[in-house]
C-alpha cells in the first residue's frame, strides 16, 4: 500500500509523491464494539513511532485498555521504509546495532537478530572515500578516512583531557559531574570548533565540519557541544566507535518490519484501540480523567496520556492546564536538526564501497554507498545541511540534489554517472516531524531536558527527544516508551486499591520467563 509520505523520481516518471510500505495500515481506525460517549480508556498514546509502539505494547500486554491515536497513515513516525521494486529505503532513523540495548532487545524478541545488512560493504571498484575540502579533493582508503575523521572527533571531544573516561563515564547515566556538564552545556560546537582548529590541516577542519554537520543538521553555532560530546560517551569513548555503532548495520527486512511486529504484538492481546489519520489538537486533563480532543471534533478519554510528539511538534498540541513555562519554553527553542536526508540510485554495482565528506558542498556535506538495488545499481545515501541554509537544498529540486551529488563525486568521474532514482521524504515540510532527529542547541540539555521528561499532571512525555541515553536515535525512542509506559502501569496498579495481582497477558513478562 502506498503512504502519501514520501518521494520517488525517475528520468522515465519524473518526480511523485507517495511511495509504497508495508507500514499502512488498513483499516485506519479499529475500536472496541463497547466504546461509547463516556467510554474511559486506561491510556491513550499519541504517536506511533517506536517510542508509541514500545509503550503501547507493553500497555497492553499488562492488560491495559489503550488507545493508540496517530496522525499519520503509517507506523512508525521519524523511522519508516519504503520498499520500490524489491529494495528497501530507510526514508528516516536507519540504523540500530547490538551495542543499542533498547532498540536490541526488540530485534532479537521478534526474530531479527539475524536480519542484518552491513553499510558499505567493501569490494567494488570506487572503493575509497573521496574528501573535499573548499573545493580540492583528494582520494584515501577506508582506514585513512577513519584515522583522519577519528583523530579530528577525538580532538574535538576531548574537552578534560582524559577523553571523558573520568568525567563522563557512563553513556546512560544521568548526574555525573553536573558542574562540568553546566560549563560544556553552554558552549556551542562552533566555540569547541574554534578553539582547536590551528591544530588541525584544512581538510581535517573541512571533514570535521562536515562529520559535525551531519551529526546536528544546522549551523555549528546553532549545536551545542555536550550533545556531542554525549555522542562520543555513547560511542565507547573511541575515536571510531560512534561510527562502528551508529553507521554500521541496518535491518535487511527494514525498520517497517518491526514496527509492524511491535504493533501486530499489541492488537494480539485484545486490548488495543487504534485510530490512525488521526490529528490530536486539545488535550485537557481535570478531575482525574484526561481528555483527547483530536482536529476533527472528536473526544476520547483516558485515566493517563502518553504523549510521543516530537519536540518540534510539541508546541502545535493545545493543553489544558497549560503546560509549564519550562516545558513551554524547551518545545519554543526545539531542536536545531534540520537536515535533509536523500537516496540516490546510480547506475552499476561501481559506486558500492564509495563513500564522501565535504565542505562547504553544494547541498549535501556525505554520500556513501549502502547496497545493491535488484537490479545490481548502487544505492546511496545522503546527508545535507538546512535547506533555508545558504548552503541548503530543496529536495523537490532534483537538478540541485544532482549537483550535489555530482560535487561531491571524484571530480574526473561526476560526468560519467547516470542518476536512475531519487527517493526522500522532507522532514522539515512534515507538520508531524518539523524536522529530522533530535539535535539539541547550547545551554539546553542541563536546562531543559528533565523539565521535558516531567509528567504534566496525568499527561506524561516520551519522545525519543526526551532521552538521555541514545536521543536522537531509535533506541531512545524505545528506552522512553518502555520506561514510560512501566511508569503508567506502577502509578495505575498503584492506584486500584483492590487490585492484588497484576495478571500478564500475552506479554512481554510472559514470554519464555523474560
Amino acid at each position: 500500500m502506498y503512504t502519501t509520505d514520501g518521494a520517488t523520481w525517475t528520468q522515465s516518471a519524473g518526480l511523485r509523491k507517495g511511495v509504497p510500505t508495508i507500514g499502512v495500515v488498513e483499516p485506519p481506525v479499529q475500536l472496541s464494539p463497547d466504546v461509547g460517549d463516556d467510554h474511559v480508556y486506561d491510556v491513550i498514546v499519541i504517536g506511533a513511532g517506536y517510542a508509541g509502539l514500545t509503550a503501547t505494547r507493553d500497555l497492553t500486554s499488562q492488560g491495559k485498555k489503550t488507545l493508540l491515536l496517530e496522525g499519520r497513515d503509517r507506523l512508525g513516525g521519524r523511522t519508516w521504509h519504503a520498499t520500490i521494486n524489491g529494495f528497501n529505503y530507510e526514508m528516516g532513523g536507519t540504523w540500530v546495532h547490538w551495542h543499542m540495548p533498547h532498540i536490541y532487545r526488540e530485534v532479537s524478541l521478534y526474530g531479527l537478530q539475524d536480519d542484518w545488512i552491513v553499510t558499505q560493504i567493501p569490494g567494488s571498484k570506487e572503493d575509497y572515500t573521496t574528501f573535499t575540502a573548499y573545493g580540492e579533493q583528494r582520494n584515501v582508503s577506508h582506514d585513512e578516512e577513519a584515522d583522519i575523521i577519528g583523530r579530528a572527533w577525538r580532538l574535538f571531544c576531548n574537552v578534560d583531557g582524559d577523553d571523558l573516561r573520568q568525567s563522563w563515564k557512563y553513556p546512560f547515566g544521568t548526574g555525573q559531574s553536573p558542574e562540568l556538564m553546566a560549563k560544556w552545556d553552554k558552549l556551542s560546537c562552533q566555540d569547541r570548533f574554534d578553539q582547536i582548529k590551528r591544530r588541525l590541516n584544512v581538510e581535517e577542519q573541512a571533514v570535521l565540519e562536515a562529520f559535525l554537520l551531519q551529526m546536528g543538521g544546522s549551523s555549528l553555532d546553532n549545536m551545542g557541544l555536550l550533545n556531542a560530546l554525549h555522542w562520543w560517551i555513547l560511542g565507547s569513548h573511541t575515536p571510531t566507535g560512534l561510527n562502528d555503532i551508529a553507521l554500521h548495520t541496518r535491518l535487511r527486512s527494514g525498520q517497517s518490519k518491526l514496527h509492524r511486529c511491535m504493533f501486530e504484538h499489541a492488537v494480539s492481546t485484545g486490548n488495543l484501540s487504534y485510530s490512525f489519520q488521526t490529528p490530536v489538537a486539545r488535550i485537557e486533563d481535570a478531575d482525574g480523567i484526561v481528555t483527547v480532543v483530536t482536529r476533527d471534533g472528536t473526544s476520547h478519554r483516558a485515566k493517563s496520556v502518553i504523549s510521543t510528539v516530537p519536540l518540534n511538534v510539541l508546541s502545535s498540541i493545545e493543553f489544558s492546564p497549560p503546560l509549564s513555562q519550562d516545558k513551554q519554553a524547551a518545545a519554543a527553542e526545539g531542536s536545531v536538526n534540520k537536515c535533509n536526508k536523500l537516496h540516490v540510485d546510480l547506475n552499476g554495482p561501481d559506486w558500492l564501497s564509495w563513500g564522501s565528506m565535504g565542505s562547504p558542498g553544494k547541498g549535501l556535506i556525505a554520500l556513501f554507498g549502502d547496497g545493491l538495488t535488484a537490479a545490481d545499481n548502487s544505492h546511496l545515501v545522503g546527508f545535507g545541511p538546512d535547506p533555508n541554509t545558504e548552503r541548503g537544498i530543496q529536495l523537490d529540486d532534483i537538478e540541485a540534489i544532482k549537483e550535489a551529488v555530482k560535487d561531491l563525486l571524484p571530480k574526473e568521474k561526476a560526468h560519467e554517472v547516470i542518476f536512475n532514482r531519487i527517493v526522500y521524504h522532507d522532514w522539515n515540510a512534515d507538520e508531524f516531524a518539523k524536522g529530522t532527529w533530535c539535535y539539541l542547541p547550547p545551554n539546553f540539555i542541563t536546562k531543559y531536558l528533565s523539565a521535558l521528561q516531567r509528567p504534566h499532571g496525568n499527561v506524561f512525555f516520551a519522545s525519543g527527544d526526551f532521552s538521555d541515553g541514545w536521543r536522537g536515535w531509535i533506541d531512545g525512542a524505545v528506552q522512553v516508551g518502555m520506561q514510560t509506559a512501566k511508569q503508567v502501569i506502577d502509578l495505575q496498579n498503584k492506584q486500584q486499591k483492590t487490585f492484588t495481582k497484576t495478571p500478564v497477558v500475552n506479554g512481554i513478562n510472559g514470554i519464555n520467563g523474560v
